[in-house]
């Protein structure tokens, strides 16, 4: 059974950021809350991906982060929306540990920069995942 767990540095940046935006805080409250309820959902998260679940509440977006892929790090973003069905402006990234079956919620970027891998944000993002010790992921040759 999957678990799904939060890192003090997420639960920092979400104080922060609560003080600015405290409606986005809430949709990520309630999705990470729905989210930690629903073993059935977190069994299956990463198996489909990308998907759209649109029927969970909060309705949500998950997909590979290619760039951590690429690099070895099992990486995941969430794209939340709020109770009017709008994408919000944030991101959250999580870790996967197959060995463990642990999800690791590692982070919370905005949508404008979270993508870019030469920002500090991303190299905080890798250690934070390397600090956790997730086996890498295996490619083909």
């Amino acid at each position: 059974m999957t678990v799904l767990r939060t890192i003090e540095e997420l639960e920092s940046e979400l104080d922060e950021l609560a003080e600015r935006y405290p409606d986005v805080v809430g949709v990520i409250d309630a999705l990470l809350d729905e989210l930690a309820a629903d073993d059935d959902l977190l069994d299956v998260l990463f198996s489909e991906v990308p998907k759209w679940h649109y029927l969970f509440k909060p309705p949500f977006e998950i997909k590979r982060f290619e760039a951590c892929w690429q690099s070895g790090r099992r990486v995941y973003i969430l794209k939340p929306y709020d109770e009017d069905g709008r994408l919000i402006d944030f991101r959250l990234f999580l870790g996967h540990d197959i060995r463990t079956d642990e999800c690791f919620v590692l982070t919370v970027q905005h949508r404008s920069t979270c993508y870019d891998t030469t920002t500090p944000a991303y190299r905080n993002l890798c250690v934070r995942y390397d600090q956790l010790d997730i086996p890498a992921v295996r490619r083909n040759s």
